[in-house]
């Protein structure tokens, strides 16, 4: 930590610079899109003529911008902090849309790497469940995964209607792929569930894997939607509230994150159950 107190201290500057101003903000991420003139960047950004020469000015001292014939263009350290400025952006837009929900909820099992790109989930929205409506998240939930053509999700929770919509799903053709923790592998290969379960894994479509310890957060992530849930930070499921994108940088995200759990589990073969 003392190293990044460093770091800080060293860039600290160049921080200020680019968060003191608006317009050399919207400038940087403007021109991450194409070149642009000054005109063009005045008539987007709704301001004066002087503003957008005297922010070009300051960027291209910086080493951000170059000026040539066609307008400004941002230079390969332009594009780099323009990205890193976008990432900032969504990943306050992230917390700042939803600030109850991430403040209330246990984000212990969402790795670093996947936190650093939370950003992903700038547009997600939170479905839950009211006093007229106890069943809406579930409800939606499932009107949702019904629509799959494919469909990953690591499953840390087990309700008795997944068995049913699963076999269904199955028998439609849709590609599944679940990461189950121990305790709802236990439930799964009880009297009730195991032949069942035995005739699911047997087929193609269809592939389990077992983590080897519990998981405190609930995702399906399907060819269109993510819904993804967490665990308060008192180690109880939150079974009233999901987040739901439909945003493919957020889907993409929910995609790599199955795969970081699915690598990390072990494959579950009939003579398992």
């Amino acid at each position: 930590m003392n190293n990044l107190y460093k770091i800080y201290e060293e860039v600290d500057e160049e921080l200020k610079f680019l968060t003191t101003s608006g317009v050399r903000i919207k400038m940087l991420v403007s021109l991450l899109e194409k070149p642009k003139t000054s005109t063009q960047l005045k008539d987007e950004m709704e301001v004066g003529a002087s503003t957008v020469i005297h922010a070009a000015r300051d960027l291209e001292q910086d080493g951000l911008l170059i000026e040539k014939t066609d307008g400004y263009h941002l230079t390969g350290a332009g594009k780099i902090m323009a990205l890193k400025i976008i990432d900032v952006i969504t990943t306050l837009k992230t917390v700042a849309n939803e600030r109850e929900f991430w403040k209330t909820h246990d984000i212990s099992d969402i790795p670093s790497e996947f936190l650093l790109r939370i950003g992903a989930l700038s547009d997600a929205k939170i479905i839950k469940d009211t006093p007229t409506n106890l069943m809406r998240g579930l409800s939606l939930y499932f009107k949702l995964i019904r629509k799959a053509k494919e469909m990953r999700g690591i499953s840390s929770i087990f309700h008795p209607r997944f068995p049913d919509i699963i076999e269904k799903l199955a028998d439609r053709g849709v590609e599944m792929e679940f990461v189950v923790t121990p305790n709802v592998f236990s439930t799964l290969t009880q009297a009730k569930y195991k032949e069942r379960l035995k005739k699911l894994v047997a087929r193609d479509n269809f592939s389990l894997y077992l983590s080897e310890r519990e998981i405190k957060l609930a995702f399906t992530v399907t060819d269109f939607v993510l819904s993804f849930a967490l665990y308060f930070a008192d180690g109880t499921f939150d079974n009233a509230q999901d987040l739901i994108s439909y945003d493919e940088e957020a889907i993409n995200w929910g995609r790599e994150l199955f795969e970081y759990y699915k690598s990390r589990a072990k494959p579950v073969k009939e003579e398992d159950i």
